[in-house]
């Protein structure tokens, strides 16, 4: 392979960011001399919807010019909420994950990502880093919290999918992140390399749930984290650098789709390995893009490490093909230079703001939490005197958060959050309070409200934050605290007794958070962190109850499963062991609607055999109603299932299909793939078949 070939080859695998608003001589030599295949956009690229829409076709006419096979990827991460890289006024400020997680709908979570992918085809971008597929089980993360749609792996999966399928219809290529999971660690990966100390056994319940969906549901791409797991890999590689950790994906998984690095700019890769040397080792373990953000030197400098590494034999060529493979497969499937080079316009524009406008409002809406209200301070009355604090110096947040505007790193502007107060209540007012807490001056003006209003931004992060809120209620003053970004802030400081969570600290979540005060019969959202709830709440699952529940469940049987039909008789006497022939028991379990009616809508029949020291529960047959495939119901079935065994059984595992009494003895051979893979990547094990004498 001669040495252009092969610096094109790889540059292919790259995906990075430059700084300006028009294409950078740098950004233009990558693309015309190293084959550069992908392009990475952060708000330095970003002024207004003509500007934008200009750049992202400019890059694609230099990547035709330049002969590419294929046209770039113009990747973002516009995950929405906190990390919103296309913001108002350009683009209607959608959800973020937790909002969305607040609400438990799938259906909005799935529209939103419709509306995200629309309005990022309508700027000529073609992959977005999303969704996130962090659980946030550490109150104390400083990089993921909100970001997440909560610490509910059930609820994580489920509306993470839905995104994913969103932006997938619109020609959105969605990449779920950050694999294994970056949800349980108290050190943010951008400044430091953070170490989940777990089990493989308790990432398989927790951690690696919401991609095992994901894959199961054809995720088209999957984004690594820069994080350590001893457990997995001793030599404590960031699972980034880490083919065992990869081979979760790749082996226990089955995942044959692309893997992309989170960039290696971090502190997570270059501190300790260095970004070049990083790139190298990313692509041997198993990585297929090579994301590098900012530094031009350093991305060439990237591309040519793993030039020499192919060219030494230590990349082998064969990974540098499976590489090209899953990206131009992927290119090949999503991407084509008629619509990458088609001018569309601004014309949709307006009509596609007020879409996403009204969407949010129904959104968040829905989300904002009440979280307590315990003496009954709600509703605020218009004619009030109205304390509202607001912290005025900077405030937490992560390295992903970058920009300008409401919900970036650095200080807020208090007084658009005043207006919008004073829309209800006219006696209002303000006072900013820092790491001095609050002078005499402003103590005297608590002092003389009715009512305070204490608004924190990631107050657990925020030693200053804490201790004034939680002296306030000394002054015998009504106070309502005011969550804006983490929900953690004062979640369990049950003497502030009136407590509202927004997830974050968008204009539109505030504004409902604020009607919400004078309307609080309007509160719909629920914590999506915390006790899990185990389904969605138009639905139950109960354990099967033969005299009620038969004639619903062989209903749903006979819907579901058409090609294995059998009379009633035989099935009823297959679900029920017969009593001293084998040491079998039976725990079938059944999901039922709460309304509007109660009915039977799926069931799962689960038989239990001790197998020496392990108790081994085998899942004979899971069955949902056609009608409400795709809403969650198999996921609650599972998930209850996974519950009872946890619950029940010191020791046990589970096992698809069943040899006694024989439904299949595995997965069926006639079973669409999809249907296979619903089970497969959610972590069963097939019972071979055994011989037939």
């Amino acid at each position: 392979m001669q040495s252009t070939d092969l610096r094109k080859k790889v540059g292919q695998l790259f995906a990075v960011g430059f700084h300006g608003l028009t294409p950078s001589p740098e950004i233009k030599t990558l693309i015309h001399e190293y084959g550069l295949g992908g392009i990475v956009l952060f708000k330095r690229n970003i002024s207004d919807a003509a500007q934008l829409q200009s750049l992202t076709h400019s890059l694609q006419e230099e990547a035709r010019l330049a002969g590419h096979d294929y046209p770039l990827f113009i990747g973002i991460d516009q995950e929405n909420g906190l990390v919103t890289r296309i913001s108002p006024p350009i683009a209607a400020q959608l959800p973020g994950p937790m909002a969305l997680g607040a609400t438990y709908a799938s259906e909005l979570a799935k529209e939103v990502g419709t509306v995200t992918g629309e309005t990022l085809r309508l700027f000529g971008i073609n992959m977005n880093y999303a969704p996130v597929c962090d659980i946030n089980s550490e109150p104390l993360n400083p990089v993921i919290g909100v970001r997440s749609f909560g610490d509910h792996p059930g609820l994580v999966g489920r509306l993470a999918c839905a995104t994913a399928q969103g932006l997938r219809e619109q020609k959105v290529v969605p990449s779920v992140k950050h694999f294994p999971g970056h949800g349980d660690t108290a050190v943010d990966s951008h400044y430091g390399l953070p170490v989940i100390s777990k089990t493989r056994e308790q990432l398989d319940k927790c951690e690696l749930r919401p991609f095992r969906r994901a894959i199961a549901e054809g995720i088209e791409a999957v984004m690594t984290a820069h994080i350590s797991l001893p457990s997995v890999d001793d030599s404590h590689l960031p699972a980034t650098l880490s083919a065992k950790a990869l081979n979760i994906l790749r082996k226990d998984m089955n995942y044959d789709g692309m893997v992309i690095t989170d960039c290696l700019e971090m502190d997570g890769i270059r501190a300790s390995y260095g970004t070049e040397q990083g790139a190298v080792l990313a692509l041997g373990a198993g990585c297929d893009s090579i994301m590098v953000c900012h530094t031009y030197d350093v991305q060439v400098g990237s591309i040519d490490k793993i030039c020499e590494a192919v060219e030494s034999g230590k990349v082998p060529t064969s990974r540098l093909e499976e590489a090209c493979r899953r990206v131009t497969a992927l290119k090949a499937r999503f991407l084509s230079w008629d619509a990458a080079l088609k001018s569309q316009g601004l014309n949709g524009l307006t009509s596609l703001k007020q879409k996403g406008a009204k969407l949010a409002k129904e959104a968040y809406s829905s989300s904002v939490t009440l979280v307590r209200d315990t003496q009954s301070i709600l509703p605020l009355s218009p004619s009030s005197k109205i304390a509202f604090l607001f912290p005025g110096d900077k405030t937490p947040a992560g390295g992903a958060v970058d920009g300008e505007g409401l919900g970036r790193k650095g200080s807020y502007n208090a007084s658009i959050y005043l207006d919008i107060l004073k829309q209800w209540n006219n006696q209002a007012f303000e006072i900013q309070y820092g790491p001095m807490g609050l002078s005499t001056e402003q103590l005297s003006l608590v002092d003389a409200a009715d009512v305070v209003i204490f608004a924190s931004i990631n107050a657990r992060e925020s030693a200053y934050q804490r201790t004034l809120g939680l002296e306030l209620p000394r002054h015998n003053r009504p106070m309502v605290a005011m969550a804006l970004c983490n929900p953690y802030d004062f979640l369990e400081d049950s003497f502030i007794q009136t407590y509202v969570a927004t997830y974050e600290p968008t204009i539109e979540a505030f504004t409902v958070a604020v009607e919400l005060l004078f309307r609080p019969h309007l509160a719909k959202g629920s914590l999506p962190v915390g006790p899990e709830k185990p389904a969605p709440r138009w639905l139950e699952v109960q354990q099967y109850a033969a005299a009620t529940d038969f004639s619903q469940v062989y209903d749903v049987w006979l819907a579901a499963l058409p090609s294995y039909r059998v009379s009633a008789d035989n099935l009823t006497e297959a679900i029920t062991p017969p009593p001293h022939v084998l040491p079998v028991e039976s725990h079938h379990l059944v999901a039922r609607t709460s309304y509007p009616e109660s009915k039977v809508v799926g069931f799962c029949l689960l038989f239990v055999a001790a197998q020496q020291d392990t108790v081994c529960v085998q899942l004979a047959a899971l069955a949902v109603d056609p009608k409400l495939q795709g809403r969650g119901v198999g996921t609650a079935l599972l998930a209850e299932c996974r519950a009872w065994m946890e619950k029940t059984f010191k020791k046990s595992r589970l096992e698809l299909g069943s040899t006694f009494p024989r439904f299949w003895p595995g997965l069926p051979i006639d079973l669409p793939t999809e249907v296979q893979e619903f089970f497969v990547h959610r972590g069963f094990q097939l019972i071979p078949s055994p011989a037939v004498c």
